[in-house]
């Protein structure tokens, strides 16, 4: 019933947020622990999302869990709310992401077609991570490692999203 009344909030929050300034939010991670005291909130847009759009989510999320008469702890304020971009270095948890990191370095664990883990660091080059009808990908042309970042001069590989084991935005151009 808790866990409702702040996923209700979040959402309700996020959706009059993006009514007010246009900037679609989504929501990267939830993690609600000790039974509703401790809130983390990760989220995004696609082009980023600032410090001031935080603090504005988390004021808005705030005060509608303290207006819930339905549970006293939330009413009272008894709990603590953290909300958060995801920062480099982050893996990435929602396909979503990819859209924003296009063009970025990004290092990225998957399993090949006869499921062997393979690694490949390059340039985000596509994301195929809409409702279409082809399975999810993200296509990524490689970098030999090094200061200037240049391209290996290898095909770039096309990896689909349910092989990725782990993807990593790298800090760099």
């Amino acid at each position: 019933m808790m866990d409702e009344l702040i996923h209700k909030a979040i959402g309700e929050s996020i959706a009059d947020l993006a009514a007010a300034t246009g900037d679609e939010m989504y929501v990267v991670e939830a993690a609600i622990r000790a039974g509703g005291r401790k809130i983390e909130l990760t989220v995004d847009t696609d082009k980023g999302v600032s410090i001031g759009q935080c603090a504005k989510l988390s004021r808005a999320i705030r005060a509608r869990l303290e207006a819930c008469q339905d549970n006293i702890m939330l009413a009272e304020g008894d709990f603590d709310l953290m909300v958060s971009s995801p920062g480099i270095g982050e893996p990435v948890k929602v396909q979503r992401q990819y859209l924003r990191h296009l063009g970025r370095l990004i290092r990225v664990n998957y399993l090949d077609g006869e499921a062997q883990p393979k690694e490949i660091t390059g340039r985000l080059l596509e994301a195929a991570v809409g409702a279409g009808e082809e399975a999810p990908s993200i296509t990524i042309e490689a970098v030999r490692e090094g200061r200037k970042k240049r391209t290996a001069g290898e095909p770039p590989v096309t990896i689909r999203l349910s092989d990725v084991v782990k993807a990593v935005v790298q800090a760099g151009l």
